[in-house]
């Protein structure tokens, strides 16, 4: 059954449009918070935080929460 395909289920919830998305606007609103002339942290770097770990972390909790209630 394709709903308890795990990769499926990873891939129904992968947005690539929608996570580029976040990852621009995470950016920019770190530059847009910026009080001192130089970053603490590079924006850039904080980006690729959200689109390399949390955002494939999250579809990976949902992905467990969706196998668990199916189950």
């Amino acid at each position: 059954m394709i709903l308890q395909d795990k990769d499926r289920l990873m891939e129904l919830l992968t947005y690539p449009e929608v996570e580029e998305s976040i990852k621009r606007r995470v950016a920019i609103n770190l530059k847009d918070q910026k009080t001192d002339p130089v970053y603490k942290i590079n924006p850039s770097l904080v980006a690729d935080l959200y689109s390399d770990w949390i955002m494939p972390l999250t579809k990976e909790v949902q992905v467990a929460y969706l196998l668990r209630k199916l189950d």
